[in-house]
């Protein structure tokens, strides 16, 4: 009796394994990777889960930004909007991708786009694309002004 429950714990857990290799699958391309980086940065507030979908550099942005902006993620708000239109643009054989959405929040909409590489079979977002330092730092500033402007109209509602 013993072994049976064994054998069957032991085919429980491969099959499970195999579950979630077939979903990470599925959720490895552009547009499945940019919604769940979108979704766990700007809704779920869930940085590490979004660094992780994320290039070094853009996780390093991540924390930068999180550390600015939301110092205690813990009591971080859900900001209310929806995201829609994820669509995805990718040259033949290219490891890159561009991907833009629309963000939907009561009456107020605008568009984000992002940009993605592939890495070793896996898609990331590369929030900030390789250019020289200057322009890095010129992105980082955009980007945590075009947040902080957001937030503070969301806030002013």
């Amino acid at each position: 009796m013993r072994k049976i429950t064994s054998i069957l714990i032991t085919y429980l857990l491969i099959l499970g394994s195999c579950a979630d290799s077939v979903k990470e699958n599925k959720v490895n391309t552009p547009s499945g990777v940019a919604r769940i980086w979108l979704e766990n940065y700007y809704y779920h507030n869930n940085y590490e889960l979004a660094k992780s979908y994320s290039t070094v550099e853009t996780a390093t942005m991540i924390d930068t930004i999180k550390g600015m902006i939301f110092p205690d993620q813990e009591n971080a708000e859900k900001l209310p909007f929806e995201i829609k239109n994820i669509k995805c643009k990718q040259p033949k054989g290219s490891p890159k991708a561009e991907c833009t959405c629309t963000y939907v929040e009561a009456e107020n909409s605008f568009t984000e786009e992002l940009t993605l590489v592939q890495k070793d079979g896996q898609w990331l977002v590369d929030a900030i694309e390789e250019k020289d330092d200057m322009l890095k730092d010129e992105d980082i500033e955009k980007m945590t002004k075009d947040f902080e402007k957001t937030l503070d109209a969301l806030l002013d509602q």
